[in-house]
């Protein structure tokens, strides 16, 4: 791993000889990999439980027809994505000036994935993102700021690619679409009534002076929180001034890394010679991710296969919507897991 030569880093708000005592918010990746190989390895045996209970045994479907040739481009398209926000990482750290080899930065990312396999997949691997990166130089501020980020290049996306899917596809009558108006109709006075307390609650300790000075007499007593606060400011406000150029180049970026997402699919599809509209299909792959970010379970388990088949069923072969299911889910999930654990263990003496 990386080491400085001195404590004071680019951009440091922090007295020399201080830099390294900043809080670092990252578990124990090692314990994490322990106990990640039995809980996938139950994963991958539930998966191929739930496909072949899926599967219509009455037109069972032909494994002969499996396309290997398809089921190896879906292999290295479930592994892409790593590379794409390893070069997202590397465009911000050129940024704050600080200097990452690639082995780290991909380290960095594979981690963030595998961390997150135990926590929900709207807060994922950040512990360990931001843990990494201040290893890497990074003050916890730059940290903080380069894990948000990410979330916000992650939301700018989808947020411009949901409208572009809803005009091209018009899944008015799709299952899941419905399930989710039905829902939303149904308890419109509820969320209304839980907008409103929420936004009275941020209201009232916002202005409410009692509350002010109990959270400023809580965060004065720790100095370590307050040079966080300021080294997450002075962060902000350099991404803010100078930083758009990088943050465009990482939206072309991410765009790239979606794509490669949405396709593996297409490749699962194609491995198992199934005649379905890839078009659709691909372009309606959104609803599934955003309901694995709604629905607060580990890595989007049940969440995903659920979402799957609401989306689904209807454009794809009885027969064939276990197998697809299973192979997507063990590539874009299980697979990668695997394949991530072995990279962390493998270059860990190589870091050091």
């Amino acid at each position: 791993m990386k080491e400085n030569d001195s404590d004071e880093r680019p951009g440091s708000v922090y007295p020399p000889g201080q830099a390294d005592e900043m809080p670092v918010f990252m578990p124990r990746i090692n314990r994490i990999l322990r106990r990640l190989i039995p809980v996938v390895c139950l994963g991958v045996l539930g998966n191929l439980a739930f496909s072949w209970y899926m599967t219509d045994r009455g037109n069972l479907f032909s494994w002969a027809d499996i396309s290997f040739r398809y089921l190896f481009l879906a292999s290295v398209l479930a592994l892409l994505p790593w590379a794409w926000h390893s070069a997202r990482l590397s465009v911000w750290s050129r940024f704050f000036g600080i200097q990452v080899s690639g082995l780290n930065l991909l380290r960095i990312v594979v981690a963030t994935d595998v961390g997150g396999v135990m926590s929900p997949a709207v807060v994922g691997g950040t512990p360990f993102k931001m843990g990494m990166l201040v290893q890497q130089g990074f003050l916890p501020g730059q940290a903080a700021i380069l894990t948000l980020l990410g979330q916000l290049e992650e939301a700018l996306f989808f947020t411009c690619a949901i409208p572009v899917s809803l005009a091209l596809t018009q899944p008015w009558e799709n299952p899941l679409w419905l399930r989710v108006g039905m829902f939303l109709t149904e308890n419109r006075q509820a969320l209304l009534l839980g907008f409103a307390v929420l936004a009275g609650l941020a209201l009232f300790l916002r202005k409410s002076p009692r509350v002010r000075r109990f959270l400023m007499r809580r965060f004065s007593l720790s100095e370590k929180w307050q040079r966080l606060a300021a080294d997450f400011r002075e962060a902000f406000k350099l991404v803010y001034s100078k930083g758009w150029k990088p943050f465009l180049l990482c939206m072309l970026i991410i765009t790239g890394q979606w794509i490669t997402r949405f396709s593996i699919l297409l490749a699962v599809i194609l491995a198992l010679g199934i005649d379905a509209d890839l078009f659709t299909i691909f372009f309606l792959q959104w609803m599934v991710f955003v309901a694995m970010l709604v629905v607060p379970t580990p890595g989007g388990t049940g969440t995903a296969e659920t979402a799957f088949l609401l989306v689904y069923h209807a454009l794809i072969p009885r027969a064939a919507v276990g197998p697809i299911l299973a192979g997507w889910r063990l590539l874009t999930y299980y697979f990668m897991l695997l394949v991530g654990v072995g990279i962390l263990f493998g270059t860990a003496q190589k870091t050091r």
